[in-house]
This record gives structure tokens, C-alpha cells and sequence, in this order.
């Protein structure tokens, strides 16, 4: 089987009806007849490699040859992120872009392979999800200010991220210093990966994207005992947010794009925008998303570019305001 249809078959996996052929359409003629490899810089089965699976699909019909989704985790996103940079610039290569990659490793490390301002052109912005905080199995805390007094101990707890600099590292570093908490990171190479070792009590919080665990909470699997944000979570009203328990400013919806490498031509970038902005608006890939808890945004490539230029500020001021560093 060719690598176009074998992808493609990986994605119907996800369970989307088929979705009608392609039809003739002038911008592609902006774009070279080869498969749009979107690079997801994280292990399979997180929140960003269903966002970009599920993008890749609706898109397939509005591009010339359809579109592949390739995993290159490592580095907390920084090996697939440095190796879309040096990509051929002809609209034929993208990065999902996210609140780690695009918002906090520029600060977190000196040389993370890339330069988001030079070496990268905006695309379009897809889509933004809710966090929630989850605790293993038999953790002897039942609601979040109990989680926390564990946490206070001298041996205290440990918790895994989906990388160094994603927002389910910086959420709880932001936690450790203002409450003084001693637990300990345990950084994996995405969601996916963390999420098992929860399940398996080999740790003991996740802050995690609500697509990807929200399964496992239903399932109960795992426990949710905070919402990150400003209100409680629809798919989950059960649970309190930080505020509720007497913590505001504990506010963190993460946010996914797409990312061209810089010289990439304006005709190209315009297709490939008018290609996943189709795939927004496509209903089978709406309801997709928002079963996964995943909003749908889109737009044109400037907002984007002014998303990411507001969340490496951001996100700059308060690795520098905590000393979070980069292990």
C-alpha cells in the first residue's frame, strides 16, 4: 500500500466517515503534487497528534495530493519543530505549533534549534482545549486541597508532563512556587506515555489536555480533582475549578496551529490556510473536535502569527518570574 493511503487508512481509524473527493480548485495549483506532511513534534496519542490527525483528514479533499501526519517527538518538541525549519519552503511541510513549542521553549532554552520568528511563516490557528488536573489511582487525597497538602510534604509528590516547557510542566512549576510544593517533574516524551504511567500509579498528578485523558477519567481509570480554567468544564461540571478552591489565576487553555518553514510563498500559505479552514468548517470534523473537548478556531494566517507573538510573551515573563529552567 502506498504511504499516502496507508496514513489516510490510520485515520479513518479515528472513526470519521469518508468525506467526498476532491474537487478542482485554482489555489492548488499554488501547491506541489506531493502529500502536506504535517510534523507533530510528540509522541502518538496526545491532544496534538488528534488535533492534527483530524485536520489532515478534513483538509485531504481541498489539497492536491491530500495529506500525511509524521510523529517526531523528542527535546520537548523541539527536534520536529528544528527539522520543519529547515524544510523545503514550498508549502508541501508544516509543524503543529503549541503552547510548548510556540509559547514557552524560546525561553526555555537558549538554542531550542529555531528561530520562530525568522526561521517560520504563519499558517492558521485550529484549536484550543481545557486542562484538567488528574491524580493516580488509590492516591489517599479525594479533592484538590488534600492533593495539595501531599504535596506540601518533605517527600511530596511527583507529577509527569508531556515534555519540559509544555503547559502540564509549567502549570504545576507555576503551583510549586507559589504554594511551596515539593514534588518532583517526571518529563515524557508526550501525552500519551504519561497518561499510561498515571494509570499505573508509577505517578501521581497530570495536568493534561482534556482530549486525551478525558477517556480515562470517564472511565475511571483516573481521577480529575481541578479544572484549569476560568470556569468548570462542561464534559466535567463535577469538578471544581482552582478558584473555586481558593486559588485564582490558575488559567491555562492550550492552543494548537500551524507553521510553515519562513520563504514558504504567500499563493501557498494562502491555500494551505483556505484548505484547513475548509477542514473547520467541514461538520464531520466540527463534531469530531468538539466530542474531543476541542474548540475550533481558524482564521487567517495573521492571527496566528499575533497568537503566537502574545504567548511567547506570555509565557517568557513567567518562566523568567519562577526560574523555570529547561532539565
Amino acid at each position: 500500500m502506498p504511504k499516502p493511503r496507508r496514513a489516510l487508512a490510520l485515520l479513518f481509524a479515528l472513526g470519521l466517515p469518508s468525506l467526498p473527493a476532491a474537487l478542482p480548485r485554482p489555489a492548488l495549483a499554488q501547491l506541489p503534487e506531493r502529500p502536506v506532511r504535517i510534523v507533530v513534534p510528540f509522541a502518538p496519542g496526545g491532544t496534538s497528534d488528534i488535533v492534527a490527525r483530524l485536520l489532515a483528514q478534513g483538509a485531504a479533499p481541498h489539497l492536491p495530493a491530500g495529506a500525511v501526519v509524521e510523529n517526531k517527538a523528542g527535546a520537548a518538541g523541539n527536534i520536529g519543530t528544528a527539522e520543519v525549519a529547515r524544510a523545503q519552503p514550498d508549502g508541501t511541510t508544516l509543524i503543529q505549533c503549541t503552547i510548548g513549542t510556540c509559547g514557552a521553549n524560546p525561553s526555555l532554552y537558549a538554542n531550542p534549534g529555531y528561530d520562530l520568528a525568522r526561521s517560520f511563516t504563519p499558517v492558521i490557528l485550529t484549536g484550543a482545549v481545557r486542562n484538567v488536573m488528574a491524580v493516580r489511582p488509590g492516591l489517599s487525597a479525594s479533592d484538590l486541597a488534600g492533593v495539595l497538602e501531599l504535596a506540601k510534604r518533605p517527600d511530596g509528590l511527583s507529577f509527569g508532563s508531556s515534555g519540559v516547557g509544555a503547559s502540564n510542566h509549567l502549570t504545576p512549576e507555576l503551583l510549586r512556587g507559589r504554594l511551596g510544593l515539593k514534588w518532583v517533574h517526571v518529563p515524557y516524551r508526550g501525552s500519551g506515555p504519561a497518561i499510561t504511567d498515571l494509570i499505573a500509579g508509577r505517578i501521581d498528578v497530570f495536568f493534561d489536555n482534556l482530549p486525551s485523558i478525558l477517556p480515562q477519567i470517564r472511565a475511571g481509570a483516573v481521577r480529575a480533582v481541578a479544572a484549569v480554567s476560568a470556569e468548570r468544564i462542561p464534559e466535567l461540571p463535577e469538578v471544581p475549578t482552582f478558584a473555586e478552591a481558593g486559588i485564582p489565576g490558575i488559567v491555562i487553555d492550550s492552543w494548537f496551529g500551524f507553521l510553515a518553514p519562513a520563504g514558504t510563498p504567500p499563493e501557498a500559505v494562502a491555500a494551505l490556510n483556505a484548505a484547513f479552514n475548509k477542514a473547520l468548517d467541514d461538520p464531520a470534523i466540527r463534531r469530531r473536535l468538539q466530542e474531543a473537548a476541542v474548540v475550533p478556531l481558524g482564521g487567517p494566517p495573521e492571527r496566528m502569527g499575533e497568537h503566537v507573538r502574545a504567548e511567547t510573551a506570555r509565557w517568557g515573563a513567567v518562566i523568567r518570574a519562577n526560574d523555570i529552567r529547561a532539565e
